[in-house]
């Protein structure tokens, strides 16, 4: 059916109004023609692009974006956009190239500030990230969250005292920023302090919080209440929390994440990965992955290896994300690994120097540890690309981890997922069917670590880790909680503390997700 397109004035109306309703689909489709026959209209570039970003679609996102700006080259807000796109896509170089682009034009712009904040928290710069954020506060301290950034920037760098005043300012001076409630609950005891749980249950009778989502204030209730172990009562809020994540959450949720395993077990079922893989002029740097399902320890784990003088940990990279999840899909990317049953060493070669040199980007002389949960799917290629790499597996009571998952806020929409309990058991099934396959595939390749060895007995598997790594013994490992290395990560807060042992056998607080945990014990 031909899409009836008015003026200008008429679709800007209406494709804010699809994209006020979360209808991004039917941007896509309307997008793409308002484009075509107004190539001069910026607004119709930003609406495609951003939705285009809102479904996940980034490399897409990124050429409307490239293409609103070769009709507009100086468009401030395409200028940030693409920004914001490459950084998502991990290329952080020419993000800042952009940045510097938009700060030449209007050094004041909020929106390029925002962005150039965010890209040093992406480098691992925090302190300079904060000197962006404040830099826009002063302008305009209700812009874009920006208190709550800054403090979630202290809180990174382990400076406390900074954090919790910016997170009170935003706490009590916004009462709708609710997602400061959720923040500022991860930093308080409340089993000692309970001055914001009874602020956040006096917050929910205000009328105007029905107008927004109102998530990220369960959860911040709940944990409050599984602070002074209120069980039955966090259980509700919770409860409260997913459902109104969940509820918009789009159909047919991890479809993507059983296609791609098809797709790499298509990939590499025939490839034999025992046989010496001897491929010139390939990145022959260290490397160390730490991968597993969320809220399994691989916060814990990233900080003691990382507090290594040797070793530059970078949390949750998205060099291997970025690159392969769009690529998979693409039968000329397949078709390029392999001449025949045989490796494509020029393509192998070329991939290998050119994601080994966006981990560079980080730092050139240290060891680069990437946290990323998600590489459990890119273990293959990891193998290939990168021979030198060190792979460790971090393990958890899956009952532990299951409920840990469902009773925390992630955000984003790769994490949709957590917000159901039916749909965390979907997506453990398949990680433990990619795990099986890459270990059938490739045995005595990966260093399986349980969490609670590790709680249980810190130094000595510490050193076995360290070993396993190639790395000698620092006692900067021990004390990791002493370093400010950042880490942006729902574990954020536990990682500043020494370890602890109250969160092994955490699930038996939770007896009403029985079913919950019968369902995830059949997939054992």
């Amino acid at each position: 059916m031909k899409l009836k397109i008015g003026n200008i004035e008429q679709e800007l109306k209406f494709m804010n109004k699809l994209y006020m309703e979360n209808r991004f689909s039917e941007i896509v489709i309307r997008g793409q023609i308002l484009n075509k026959k107004f190539p001069n209209i910026v607004p119709f570039y930003n609406i495609l692009g951003l939705s285009y970003v809102k479904i996940g679609k980034d490399m897409l996102a990124a050429k409307i974006f490239e293409n609103g700006l070769f009709h507009n080259q100086n468009e401030l807000s395409l200028l940030t956009n693409l920004a914001d796109t490459y950084r998502n896509l991990n290329k952080l170089k020419d993000s800042e190239e952009l940045l510097k682009r938009a700060m030449h034009i209007n050094e004041k712009d909020l929106y390029a500030l925002i962005s150039y904040g965010r890209l040093r928290i992406s480098q691992g710069k925090a302190e300079e990230a904060i000197d962006y954020f404040k830099r826009v506060y002063d302008i305009d301290k209700n812009f874009n969250d920006v208190i709550l950034r800054i403090a979630n920037a202290y809180l990174s760098i382990r400076n406390f005292k900074e954090a919790k005043k910016y997170f009170e300012m935003a706490v009590y001076e916004t009462p709708l920023k609710i997602g400061a409630d959720y923040s500022y609950s991860q930093m308080v005891d409340y089993s000692q302090d309970d001055k914001h749980q009874k602020h956040m249950l006096e917050k929910l009778k205000n009328k105007e919080i029905e107008k927004i989502t109102k998530g990220p204030l369960y959860f911040a209730i709940a944990k409050s209440f599984n602070d002074q172990k209120k069980y039955d009562e966090a259980f509700k809020y919770f409860k409260l929390g997913n459902e109104d994540m969940n509820s918009r959450v789009k159909d047919k949720i991890l479809k993507r994440e059983k296609h791609d395993l098809e797709k790499l077990k298509y990939i590499f079922e025939n490839f034999d990965f025992t046989k010496n893989i001897n491929i010139k002029n390939i990145y022959s740097k260290k490397l160390i992955f730490i991968l597993g399902l969320p809220r399994t320890g691989t916060t814990l784990i990233h900080q003691i290896i990382s507090s290594h003088p040797k070793v530059r940990g970078v949390g949750e990279s998205n060099v291997l994300h970025a690159y392969f999840l769009p690529n998979i899909k693409k039968e000329s990317f397949i078709d390029n690994i392999f001449q025949g049953n045989e490796l494509n060493e020029k393509f192998i070669s070329e991939l290998s120097l050119s994601l080994g040199k966006n981990y560079e980007y980080f730092s050139k002389d240290k060891i680069i540890l990437d946290k990323s949960p998600f590489n459990f799917f890119w273990i293959g290629f990891i193998k290939i690309i990168f021979p030198n790499a060190k792979i460790i597996h971090m393990n958890r009571d899956i009952k532990d981890t299951a409920v840990s998952i469902y009773n925390n806020l992630f955000g984003g929409i790769k994490m949709d997922w957590t917000y159901s309990q039916k749909n965390i058991v979907k997506y453990v099934k398949i990680y433990k069917e990619i795990m099986s396959f890459w270990k059938e595939k490739i045995p005595n390749y990966i260093y399986d670590l349980n969490y609670e060895d590790l709680v249980n007995d810190q130094e000595n598997i510490s050193k076995q880790i360290l070993k396993f790594c190639g790395l000698e013994w620092d006692d900067k490992c021990l004390n990791f909680y002493e370093t400010a290395v950042p880490v942006h990560t729902v574990s954020l807060h536990q990682s500043r503390q020494p370890i602890y042992k109250k969160s092994i056998n955490s699930n038996i607080n939770y007896s009403k997700y029985k079913d919950f945990f019968d369902e995830l014990e059949k997939l054992k």
